[in-house]
């Protein structure tokens, strides 16, 4: 699933931010090259549980770099 990230905040802090702070992993926009800029990618491929929890982590990271 690819979704545009908001627009305040970097892609790599959040990518960083989900590692050290939730254990979440998401592959920032920019490694699919320029017009992947200011999205990410999460695998949604998983059991429904870890990725609610994934979700959870990235609202909680989202917030922490507001």
């Amino acid at each position: 699933m690819d979704r545009p990230a908001p627009a305040h905040v970097d892609d790599r802090a959040l990518q960083q931010a989900l590692i050290a702070e939730q254990k979440v992993a998401i592959m920032p926009g920019y490694t699919y090259g320029p017009e992947g800029n200011g999205f990410l990618r999460l695998n949604v491929g998983c059991p429904r549980e870890k990725l609610e929890r994934g979700v959870e982590g990235l609202i909680a990271a989202l917030r922490s770099l507001s």
